[in-house]
């Protein structure tokens, strides 16, 4: 037995404010490939003047630099949250990310010092951070700012593009399969009215007036037709719940469950979760 299905795709996010992971990873990626650029550049200046040179300085200003900057993502993502292109006149729009850009910087500069000081600070260096460095830091924050908020603007932009090369997705309809002399009969599952036992097989009841043997236990059926809406009326019936078409008294509690082209199945007291919900889609009938 197949059955069609179907579900949702979950992104995984990073962080409060929503940044997926796959613009998470680029913007990392990137910023990476910048500092071990920057890095490589000045450790080979410092190499120029003297075999001297404290090659850990460089690594350590640029990581931090790094670092403070994916700290400071979550600024970015919020201002495109409330001012994305095309979402509000253009001149507010501006202001709101020329403000964002403010705080992305500022964030940026007080990590990035911070942590300077404390990793100078632990080897017995000292770091010194001049407050007219912070209009230079500021010019390339600007810089970085906007190259994050075009990036994640496309990224945004291409998700809530549909595919139009995609052919439109159906619901395959569930099928039920029956091997009938070495053969693989599929029928689609609404066609089974109900499944009987016999023995050591299982009779198939088909609204075409077919009844095909299977082999094996109505038990191992029912776990697995349950879930697609099939009752255990008897201890030895298994019945279509969705093609019902009535329900009649049998005396003594019992009760007859009516199916199309006049086929008949009991349903026994026993089984009195299954009448109740029955009984919500069928009217007994008493005869």
């Amino acid at each position: 037995m197949s059955v069609g299905t179907s579900g949702d795709f979950n992104v995984t996010k990073v962080g409060r404010f929503g940044l997926d992971v796959a613009s998470f990873t680029t913007i990392a990626a990137g910023v990476a490939a910048v500092d071990l650029s920057n890095i490589f550049t000045l450790a080979h200046n410092s190499l120029r003047h003297g075999p001297d040179a404290e090659l850990w300085i460089p690594s350590v200003t640029e990581a931090t630099s790094g670092v403070s900057i994916l700290g400071a993502l979550w600024i970015v993502v919020l201002a495109l949250r409330h001012a994305r292109p095309g979402q509000m006149p253009w001149l507010f729009m501006v202001f709101i990310h020329a403000f964002a850009s403010l705080c992305f910087s500022a964030q940026h500069v007080v990590t990035m010092v911070v942590m300077r000081i404390t990793i100078f600070g632990i080897v017995g260096a000292h770091y010194h951070f001049e407050p007219g460095d912070c209009f230079y830091e500021y010019r390339k924050d600007v810089l970085t700012y906007l190259l994050i908020t075009a990036l994640l603007t496309v990224c945004h932009s291409r998700a809530q593009t549909p595919k139009r090369d995609k052919a439109p997705e159906f619901e395959r309809e569930a099928t039920f399969d029956i091997r009938v002399r070495g053969q693989t009969v599929r029928v689609p599952l609404r066609a089974v009215l109900a499944l009987r036992a016999a023995g050591n097989y299982v009779e198939v009841l088909l609204e075409d007036g077919r009844r095909l043997l299977l082999r094996g236990t109505l038990s191992s059926y029912t776990e697995r037709l349950t879930p697609s809406g099939f009752e255990r009326t008897h201890r030895s019936w298994l019945v279509n719940g969705a093609r019902i078409v009535g329900l009649r008294n049998a005396g003594s509690g019992d009760m007859h469950v009516d199916l199309p082209g006049g086929y008949e199945a009991p349903l026994s007291r026993r089984y009195r979760e299954v009448l109740k919900r029955l009984k919500h889609l069928q009217q007994p009938v008493s005869r």
